[in-house]
């Protein structure tokens, strides 16, 4: 399966496009006819007054006409495109080998219809391109691209609406590009890549260099077709996301997923990835350490390699049950999360390098494997949940002073059993958030390989049911399942001791269960 990846530069795009020798003479500001002639742009009877707007301060205007299919013969350079109130529905097509350069005001379009734009490639004849330069802008078009559509200096899509297409096993280099360089910006747009046809066929492809941004934007990357690969979203050099929406899609029997791409010292920023199926976001190739981004979502997969992806950053909540995997013998990936947004995830992951917990909550949901891979999790600020398994060894703290919170049930108000199948420990600044529900002797439960307790950890217990229970009644709140004893107790709650709540009093053992289990027992 091929895979198109694109690496035109900020300095080399414009050098390529030069070879083309796009035409700049100054002709003039001129308004399309209402019946012209032809469609072609560049016949000057076409136009009123009669000249061809082609040049960087020329403004080419559109009201009601008979003839709205407009070509091009030339390669022709506007300051901007205005579509008037009340004017038709124009497609404007960008063939094989010619340029349309759009250096100033850009596109506007005040005509309440969809503008259409187009470009179209031959495997003979050649590619044909759409460029934005300065700070024009593509306003709210529809550009439907199987060439080249490049944004560069600080112009920006705005509002467009962009479908690039996919090459196909006769037409490779057909597969439409849309790329941002320098200081432009996605804006608002709207951009659809589609996947490739065949085996090898090409996808269609977003991509971003120097320093430009995804800005608003929404990406969905289609899935391929026949065993194509996906369409992608590529972010290199010191690119953004932004605040975008990236989608990848799955593809099915065979067919490539969509996929969302990272290298170099590109940032996700806050943007969201939604990945499903086989559908991927992929940080392998990104400069250490990794790729901080807004949040992720899905059924899909990432894939770390030995980078660590931080998320969070948009303080989101979100569900993912796919598989976060990394390089396993050619490196080990992580998984940091925090903001103020719950990641909860719901399936077995395959990545070693380890989990941190810096923000919000991360609730583990799994029912087999280690929702977490096989590393250590690190509770350094925020809370660690759930009802699933942890396989590595789990520290509650980081002696900061900021609060860490081990608290089972997949909300902050829900009970559940969390199973760590290594070591537990809590430092002085972690703590245990137990809660039951008296009424329907409901409670939360963490069974570990092994505790430790250090001096200045805290246990905190609710009651959420408000009813009197019966003596004897033992509850267990931390279920040891090494043959080591608890060492340490919560500052909070000595040996022996005994508190009440709602009515309820209760003695605290780490003795309990089967001699070395944290039970509490209702007097």
């Amino acid at each position: 399966m091929k895979r198109l990846f694109l690496t035109f530069s900020a300095r080399s795009l414009p050098a390529f496009i030069l070879m083309l020798g796009i035409q700049t003479s100054h002709a003039g500001s001129a308004a399309w006819k209402a019946s012209p002639a032809s469609g072609d742009w560049n016949t000057p009877t076409n136009w009123r007054p009669q000249t061809v707007p082609n040049g960087p301060s020329d403004i080419a205007t559109f009201a009601g006409s008979d003839t709205t299919s407009v070509s091009f013969s030339a390669n022709t350079e506007v300051n901007g495109i205005a579509f008037n109130p009340g004017a038709s529905a124009f497609t404007i097509t960008v063939a094989s080998t010619l340029t349309l350069t759009i250096s100033g005001a850009g596109i506007g379009n005040n005509s309440g219809l969809a503008q259409n734009f187009v470009t179209i490639s031959d495997i003979k004849a050649g590619l044909s391109f759409i460029r934005f330069f300065g700070n024009s802008t593509a306003g709210n078009g529809d550009f439907y691209n199987s060439g080249r559509i490049s944004f560069s200096d600080a112009s920006n899509a705005a509002n467009g609406t962009f479908f690039t297409n996919n090459g196909t096993v006769n037409c490779e280099p057909c597969a439409g590009s849309v790329g941002f360089a320098d200081t432009s910006d996605a804006g608002n747009g709207t951009f659809t890549t589609a996947g490739a046809d065949t085996t090898d066929g090409s996808p269609g492809v977003a991509f971003f260099i120097g320093t430009s941004s995804a800005g608003n934007g929404t990406f969905t990357c289609s899935p391929g077709q026949e065993g194509g690969a996906g369409g992608l979203v590529r972010f290199a050099q010191a690119s953004s996301a932004a605040n975008a929406t990236l989608i990848a899609n799955g593809g099915s029997n065979g067919d490539g997923g969509g996929s969302i791409q990272f290298f170099d010292d590109s940032s996700g920023g806050q943007a969201r990835a939604k990945v499903f199926g086989n559908g991927f976001l992929d940080i392998r190739s990104h400069n250490a350490p990794g790729v901080s981004i807004g949040s992720i979502q899905g059924s899909g997969l990432v894939f770390l390699g030995a980078r660590n992806l931080t998320v969070g950053s948009n303080n989101r909540s979100t569900s993912f049950f796919g598989l976060i995997q990394d390089g396993g013998q050619f490196g080990a990936g992580s998984l940091t999360k925090l903001g103020t947004g719950t990641l909860v995830l719901l399936n077995s992951n395959a990545y070693s390098g380890g989990t941190t917990i810096s923000g919000g909550a991360l609730v583990v949901d799994n029912e087999s494997g280690s929702g977490t891979g096989s590393g250590p999790v690190q509770v350094n600020a925020g809370r660690l949940g759930g009802r699933g398994i942890i396989a590595g060894e789990v520290t509650v703290g980081d002696s900061s002073g900021r609060a860490a919170i081990l608290s089972p049930g997949k909300s902050a108000n829900s009970r559940g059993t969390l199973i760590i199948e290594s070591m537990l420990a809590f430092n002085s600044d972690g703590t245990f958030k137990f809660e039951l529900n008296s009424h329907t002797r409901n409670v939360d439960e963490v069974i570990a390989n092994g505790v430790t307790i250090n001096n200045g950890a805290q246990f905190s217990f609710a009651d959420v049911g408000n009813s009197m229970l019966p003596h004897g009644i033992v509850f267990t709140p931390i279920s040891n399942t090494s043959p080591t004893p608890i060492a340490g107790t919560f500052s909070n709650l000595p040996d022996g001791a005994t508190f009440s709540s709602n009515g309820n009093t209760y003695q605290v053992s780490y003795e309990g269960g089967d001699g070395n289990d944290l039970t509490l027992t209702v007097q």
